[in-house]
């Protein structure tokens, strides 16, 4: 049997070799769905020229002794949203019921690319049978995921993706929708003409931006619901409280006019000590995620609304799902599993 890189052929290497997806392969192999001629022609004759069986393929994986799965995420301190991320993680691995599945979980500083590319390039030397991720930084995560395609290991994404890659599944909340959903709480009872989006200021060349997807749901919302808003981007350091407190008070002593403002990231919390110091009966202040310091803002009515949902089990139903799919040699019927999306306030943060 013909290998690629001393490995047996994978449907990977088929799809590459082809010039078309993994899924137009399946559907070649099991005769699922529409596929031209010229396509299935190409498919085809790269399993020929491969040697690639389904079938063989599937009994190798069969024969591991281990299936080693690799999971990048970021650095995070306590109370931190990557921590609750981890947690799930190692929920996964502790339920995991089969005695030859190991989960090695890599962190990467989100400001430092070097950083990510280095935990990238140990994860490509274990050589693991699937990679979950997450994609802060959108060039290095797509060259990532093109190196592991080239290598015919799958990989799948939580809490964020890259439409354009051809992943395995994603677990996460529509980003679109979660932003739009945000600016809708923001604004259902008036109708501002400013606000102030609060953003992060992460690696010194502006490469991270996870929050684009979700941030573009919630400017897109206003644009079209509320046309007339001038939406203020604010950004603060958060490592830095007293740099933090310094912009805030200079952005809202020069714009007394706004009174509404949302952190489309989890830390809102990072604005809790200024609100506190800086009360305004008109303010209105949404965030997203049920960190503990979020909900003790939520609680205390420096900030008005969440918009969550039960991070640790979106982790672990995420690696999960997608060993699942690896071991058995089978991509899953739906791909994206968006999960629902819930909103706290005072009202209900007791009974959540």
């Amino acid at each position: 049997m013909q290998t690629i890189d001393n490995k047996i052929a994978s449907v990977f290497d088929v799809a590459r070799l082809a010039g078309v997806s993994r899924g137009t392969v399946d559907r070649v192999i099991y005769g699922r769905g529409r596929v031209s001629d010229a396509t299935r022609l190409k498919v085809e004759q790269a399993i020929e020229s491969l040697n690639y069986s389904p079938n063989k393929n599937a009994s190798h994986l069969a024969t591991r002794s281990e299936y080693l799965f690799a999971c990048l995420i970021p650095m995070f301190k306590p109370g931190e949203y990557w921590e609750e991320m981890n947690n799930g993680l190692l929920d996964a691995v502790h339920s995991f019921s089969s005695a030859n599945i190991s989960v090695h979980i890599h962190h990467y500083n989100q400001t430092d690319l070097d950083s990510f590319r280095k935990e990238c390039d140990s994860i490509l030397e274990e050589q693991p049978a699937g990679v979950l991720m997450n994609a802060v930084f959108r060039e290095e995560t797509m060259d990532f995921a093109k190196a592991l395609e080239s290598r015919g290991i799958p990989y799948a994404f939580v809490d964020n993706k890259i439409n354009e890659l051809d992943y395995t599944l994603y677990y996460g909340v529509d980003p679109d929708k979660s932003g739009a959903l945000g600016a809708w709480l923001l604004t259902w009872r008036d109708h501002p003409t400013d606000m102030a989006l609060v953003r992060l200021v992460r690696d010194p060349g502006r490469h991270a931006d996870p929050n684009r997807p979700r941030r573009h749901g919630f400017t897109d919302y206003l644009e079209d619901s509320h046309p007339g808003c001038r939406i203020h981007s604010v950004f603060i350091d958060p490592d830095n409280p007293e740099d933090t407190r310094r912009t805030l008070e200079g952005f809202f002593e020069s714009h007394p006019e706004v009174h509404h403002v949302a952190m489309t990231n989890s830390r809102v919390y990072l604005l809790g000590e200024y609100l506190r110091s800086h009360p305004d009966p008109q303010r209105i202040v949404v965030g997203f995620d049920d960190l503990k310091s979020n909900l003790e803002c939520l609680k205390e009515g420096t900030v008005d609304a969440l918009v969550t949902r039960h991070i640790p089990l979106q982790a672990k139903d995420a690696l999960t799902h997608f060993a699942e799919c690896v071991i058995r040699r089978k991509r899953p019927e739906q791909r994206d599993h968006f999960v629902h999306m819930d909103i706290l306030t005072r009202m209900n943060l007791d009974n959540y």
